[in-house]
């Protein structure tokens, strides 16, 4: 679905054994990176200016284990706006050819910089009933293992909801702790830690 984005994203304390029952279930490692993500506000409408964030704005540097250093700008909206627990995102990313200078622009423009989270991310794609699921596992710097599913099919939102809903349950019959699920995102959570 170009431009929505549906996922679900929990703790994780044994990411090894995520690993094992992935591979049980016929779903393909597609590669892991170093993420560096800086976060932004917008200068006339405050993204924390509420109790539930509903819109991010940043800046990407992503190291694959092989290949070049890739960057993106990314925009997410998540929906309902304002709702405690949202449905899905609207989702705009663009490759960037010189994130530096978009850095300068966004800080010329009166963005300024909320946080930097930095992750090592594994990908794997998932078969589902509903449609193919990406699993990302995560290991972020100063909170810990996180693991995201993500519809990486071109279904509706219901047929997302149905593949999320899918891999979740296959993980939770095989005995994999998800312990809570994270519905504020890796910046939120650093920024109440640093409070």
């Amino acid at each position: 679905m170009k431009h929505i984005e549906v996922e679900q994203k929990f703790a994780l304390a044994e990411p090894d054994a995520l690993r094992d029952h992935l591979s049980e279930l016929g779903a393909v490692i597609a590669g892991s990176s170093r993420q560096v993500d800086v976060y932004y506000n917008h200068p006339s409408r405050d993204f924390l200016a509420h109790d539930v964030v509903s819109e991010w704005l940043r800046l990407r540097l992503e190291e694959p284990q092989s290949g070049p250093v890739t960057a993106s700008i990314n925009f997410k909206r998540w929906l309902p706006l304002g709702a405690a627990e949202a449905t899905h995102a609207q989702e705009y990313e663009s490759a960037l050819t010189d994130p530096e200078a978009v850095s300068h622009l966004l800080a010329a423009l009166g963005f300024t910089e909320i946080i930097t989270v930095t992750k090592h991310r594994e990908r794997w794609q998932m078969p589902t009933p509903s449609g193919a699921v990406e699993v990302a596992i995560d290991e972020v710097d100063d909170l810990g293992g996180f693991v995201e599913f993500e519809y990486a099919a071109d279904g509706g939102l219901d047929q997302a909801t149905n593949a999320i809903t899918d891999a979740v349950k296959s993980m939770t019959s095989r005995g994999i702790n998800l312990a809570g699920r994270d519905r504020r995102g890796y910046p939120y959570l650093l920024l109440d830690r640093k409070q």
